[in-house]
Order: C-alpha cells, then structure tokens, then sequence
C-alpha cells in the first residue's frame, strides 16, 4: 500500500461481531484497490477486536484503533483525523458494499466533480426495498429542508471537508444531517450514484425508541437552522411555520395538509431543483394527515400531476387515494381487520 492512498475508508465497530466478516471482506473486495481502511474498536465486549486483527493480518490495507468506549461520533472524528486519503468512504460494521462502489462514486465525483458522494441503497434483513436517494446538486441540497438526502454509510466525501468540518458532538444520532447541513452552508457540492451501491442491514435494536425520540428533537433544531438558510428569500417568512409542520412524525389537520401543499408549489416555483424530492415529499406528508375524506381528491389530483412522485412511490400514493375515497374511519376499519 502506498503511504497516501486515495481512499480512506473509516470503518466504527462496537459489538459488531455477528456481522463483522461480510463487511469486512466487501471492503477488502473493491474493484478500486488504492485505499485503506482505519476500523475504529470503540471499547467492543464481543468478538469484534479479534475479527478485526485476523483480517488486519490478511489485509495491509486494514489498520486498527482500539480503545474504551466514546460513542459514534468521537470514533468517527478520531478515524477521519488518522486517515491519510484524498477522500474518506463512510462504512457500518453491518452493512455490505457493492463490489464496484469506490470506482463508480469516484468516477461520479470526476464527472460532477462535486465534494460529497452517496449512492442508492438496498435494504435487507428485518425490511426490504431500496431508498433511492437525490443525485443532482439542487435535489439533495432541497432534500435537506426536509431529512438526510444520503445514506451515512454509502458516502463518499473529500478527506480536507470532514477534517474541517468534524461530526458535531451536539447531534447525536443525526450526526449525519447536522453535517450534510453545514456543508450545504459551506457551499460543498453534492451528487450521488443513482444505482444501489450498499445492502444496508437492518435489524432489531439499531436504534430505540428513546433515541428516536432524542433524534427528532436534534433533527428539529438543524432543519431550522437550515430552513432560514435555504428556502428562498420569497418564503423566508414561513420558514418557522414550515419547520414546525415539517417534523416526519407531526400529525397533520386537513387545514396544516393544504397550507403544506401550497408551501411545496410555491417552493417548486421559486427553486426548481426541488420539483423532484418534493414528488415524494409531498405522499408522505398527505400520510401523516387525519380526517382525509372524499374532498381532498382534487389537491391530491393536482399535485399529482404539478409535483409527479418517483415510481417507487406509487404504490403508496395509490393507498393514499384509497383512503381518500373511502375515509379515515373506514380506513382504519379496514387496517384492523387485516392485522
């Protein structure tokens, strides 16, 4: 391996042994080969340790830091500070790359020649389907007002940015918005490789309820803060009424639903980039409303057809518009007889 190899990838593992192996051996399967990888044991009580060392000692490539426990940030920020690449490539202990990821998203990052790289991913394990995330500059970047717009671990970032911009210790578990956020603010440029690129893992335990809860009122304070920078300077004085109905779990009145929509047409008029992420936006926040009846057909029809949603959310917008034409009691009739 050279001294300064062009990837870093940045590896944290606590208590990952039962799925350690396969991550390991698709990072060490890269079609790309010029890179390191610094795996973080962040005070493991498992096999974690010993996996790493065996694999260390097949793989030069792999180095290894271990230590008590600090938690996801502290490891991160102490990995990206040891890492001597030109570009640091975030990976979970759990998840499992494609064999060509660091060579598409390079050559993604050539061509856009952007600061930050994520990709689709497919999801396996507990849920399946796939997130196929923004890949255009303008999409992520309006995709922000609303939640992350990448896949933390399926990112690939210029190594001097994440070395002047740590993980902030004061967003904990939406460490990864937080910083999306303040890149966007830096003026970073985003992209992302619109095929799946990462099999995200997901199982039991990832992330508790009290930790949701912990994460919706961090993720709050960032889309705030983010919102008085972004939105256009026209809708600047809504942006606290936005942020408030906003929230991916706030229930929504029919009035809240309506005062929404017309937020995203005005958005779509005013930053076009943002037609494409609020296609999807706005299914799921017709979701999230109660006491949607017959009546609500023709905003939903003409949002439609204004802000057309991905095809991986038809299915969704279709169940939608049968709740539409039957009811919410009839729907949640129909919901509890099915369970």
């Amino acid at each position: 391996m050279s001294f300064s190899p062009k990837v870093s990838f940045v590896l944290p593992c606590y208590n990952s042994a039962a799925y350690l192996q396969e991550t390991l051996d698709s990072i060490s399967g890269q079609s790309f080969t010029d890179f390191e990888c610094i795996a973080v044991d962040d005070g493991s009580n498992d096999a974690t340790l010993a996996i790493l060392q065996a694999h260390a000692a097949k793989d030069a490539r792999f180095s290894i830091i271990t230590r008590e426990n600090r938690g996801l940030i502290a490891t991160l920020n102490e990995a990206i500070s040891h890492a001597q690449g030109e570009w640091i490539a975030r990976m979970d202990a759990d998840d499992i790359c494609d064999q060509q990821r660091i060579e598409k998203q390079l050559q993604r990052l050539n061509d856009t020649q952007a600061d930050v790289c994520g990709s689709w991913i497919r999801f396996f394990g507990d849920k399946t389907g796939e997130w196929m995330t923004p890949s255009e500059d303008g999409a992520i970047k309006s995709m922000l007002l609303f939640n992350s717009a990448f896949a933390h671990p399926s990112v690939i970032a210029r190594a001097a940015l994440l070395k002047a911009h740590p993980y902030s210790p004061h967003a904990v578990h939406a460490e990864d918005y937080a910083l999306w956020c303040e890149l966007a603010q830096t003026g970073a440029a985003f992209t992302a490789v619109p095929e799946v690129l990462l099999n995200y893992r997901c199982h039991a335990g990832q992330i508790t309820q009290s930790k949701k809860d912990e994460l919706r009122a961090t993720a709050q304070t960032i889309r705030s803060k983010y919102a008085h920078f972004a939105l256009p300077a026209a809708m600047q004085k809504h942006a606290d009424r936005f942020v408030e109905l906003a929230e991916p779990a706030r229930q929504l009145s029919r009035a809240e639903f309506n005062w929404m929509c017309d937020f995203y047409l005005q958005l779509a008029e005013n930053w076009p980039a943002s037609r494409s992420p609020l296609g999807e936006v706005w299914v799921d926040t017709l979701q999230r409303t109660s006491g949607v009846n017959l009546f609500l057909l023709g905003k939903v029809q003409t949002l439609s057809q204004t802000l057309p949603p991905p095809v991986s959310e038809m299915g969704k917008l279709k169940r939608q518009k049968i709740r539409c034409l039957i009811g919410d009691r009839a729907w949640q009739l129909i919901k509890k007889l099915k369970s």
